[in-house]
């Protein structure tokens, strides 16, 4: 028996160390391969992870995840993103310092990537369902 979609976001719901109540999308105002957005999320993680223990590969269990789900419209490369961190780390704290880094992974003049956060999602599985709306998962 397969497992489906509302299987698949209960579960995510269900586990605390994934933070489902955060919405947060990468934009990057570009007409960007996947393969390029993919290699710009690996990025955040890496800068991210070093900032807060620059052991997570040694440690696993001390690294900020991301659930990426890319998608690429008109003028817009992005992806909608269902972090997973330790229970250690401050969500707020962690998200804004990831805006400011994917700001600064801008390389025009006038930087236009930008992270938008929401930290008060009014349903958990309509936001995790509809970030999961794509099929271009990819762990980081």
């Amino acid at each position: 028996m397969p497992i489906t979609k509302d299987q698949i976001t209960n579960t995510l719901i269900k586990d605390n160390s994934v933070k489902t109540n955060i919405q947060l999308v990468a934009n990057t105002y570009k007409n960007i391969s996947t393969n390029s957005l993919t290699r710009l999320l690996h990025r955040l993680s890496e800068r991210i992870n070093y900032k807060y223990f620059r052991y997570y590969k040694k440690y696993p269990n001390k690294k900020i995840g991301m659930h990426c789900y890319n998608e690429r419209v008109l003028n817009n490369a992005h992806s909608n993103i269902i972090l997973q961190m330790p229970p250690e780390y401050d969500v707020i704290n962690v998200v804004l310092d990831m805006q400011e880094i994917w700001k600064n992974l801008d390389d025009r003049k006038n930087a236009k990537f930008k992270l938008y956060q929401d930290f008060d999602v009014r349903d958990q599985f309509k936001c995790t369902d509809y970030a999961r709306k794509e099929k271009n998962f990819i762990p980081i």
